[in-house]
């Protein structure tokens, strides 16, 4: 079918740039390229590595949790060589233990906990470099870039309670209640690289990425005491290094039709070197590692928008959560003609 000059306000060369397969893509945007990114990630939390590697079922503690996350992501295209790169994303999450009853003479004592996450991250500014020169197959990306502990990182006053129950038996209730947020409250340094290989109706990419704290950091901590059935709060200040981290990511995808794309890939991180005075002494942080798998489809909706859907399943780690993502993206694409034409 013939294709008119003008489709969506883009030029027909445009047109084809958009509607490019995603084997065919570069890893960057093309020059005066504006991608609009967003989504909802569902997790699932009832494993955890420990110290040794080995999985913990959590629900056997009684221990349940879920993460809802909203990821805001754009990148525009100053040239085919440089591409400019901006997100953050929003998250909420609850742990909650199992209630314990306590029995004694003045009347039972229930006891549960609930350990609240809810906030944005870091914002993250970064330019990604094309190599620059043209290998029809071959796309490298070289990225820099920084999180920046723009949004309140500090834990907010706990929301404990005692409530009594039976003023005749004496039953009581006590909810432990943490209000905690996200971000790393330091800006911490991003550099990394990426490949994409391309093939006829296959792609291969791999890349990695260093992540360091360029600073130590403050935040508080709470201490609380119970005094005649009411909380009473009290902050304390502490420093900390989150450490150092080094990301890995590696993907295959299989053109199945021009619009539709299978997409399975492998990735993982390692996080060494953090450490906090929390308990008065300058205390490491354990170690953390964790390597996940995932499977997913992109397609291609119009010219306009893409939609991708995958999930992530936890394969190995060390003292960390291992959760299973339910991932849905939608993402947002124009070229503006007459910025490229101007830079051609």
């Amino acid at each position: 079918m013939a294709l008119s000059n003008q489709i969506m306000g883009q030029s027909s060369d445009l047109y084809s740039l958009l509607t490019e397969r995603y084997v065919d893509r570069p890893v960057a945007m093309y020059k005066g390229q504006f991608q609009m990114k967003t989504g909802y990630h569902f997790s699932l939390i009832r494993k955890m590595f420990d110290p040794d590697g080995e999985k913990i079922d959590l629900t056997e503690n009684g221990l349940v949790a879920a993460k809802h996350l909203l990821p805001f992501n754009v990148k525009y295209g100053v040239l085919d060589f440089i591409q400019l790169n901006a997100g953050s994303e929003f998250a909420s999450m609850g742990v909650r233990t199992q209630t314990v009853v306590t029995p004694g003479l003045g009347g039972s004592l229930s006891q549960s906990e609930l350990i609240r996450y809810n906030g944005f991250d870091d914002l993250y500014l970064g330019i990604d470099l094309s190599a620059p020169f043209k290998i029809r197959r071959i796309n490298w990306l070289i990225t820099g870039g920084i999180h920046l502990p723009v949004f309140n990182h500090e834990p907010e006053k706990p929301s404990h309670s005692y409530t009594i129950l039976d003023e005749e038996t004496g039953d009581a209730n006590l909810k432990y209640i943490y209000n905690n947020k996200f971000g790393s409250g330091i800006p911490v340094g991003r550099v990394g690289s990426t490949i994409k290989l391309r093939l006829s109706l296959i792609s291969l990419t791999g890349g990695f990425h260093y992540l360091g704290g360029l600073k130590e950091g403050e935040s508080i901590q709470w201490n609380f005491r119970l005094v005649e059935n009411k909380f009473e709060y009290e902050e304390e200040l502490y420093q900390y290094h989150p450490g150092n981290q080094i990301e890995y990511y590696g993907e295959c995808a299989i053109q199945a039709f021009n619009w539709f794309t299978i997409i399975g890939s492998f990735n993982g991180y390692q996080k060494k070197g953090g450490w906090s005075n929390i308990t008065g002494k300058k205390v490491s942080y354990y170690d953390e590692s964790l390597n996940q798998l995932a499977i997913g489809y992109e397609i291609l909706a119009s010219p306009m928008l893409r939609v991708e859907q995958y999930t992530l399943f936890p394969l190995s780690g060390k003292n960390v959560i291992g959760q299973w993502i339910f991932v849905t993206g939608i993402s947002f694409n124009f070229i503006s003609s007459g910025y490229n034409s101007l830079m051609n």
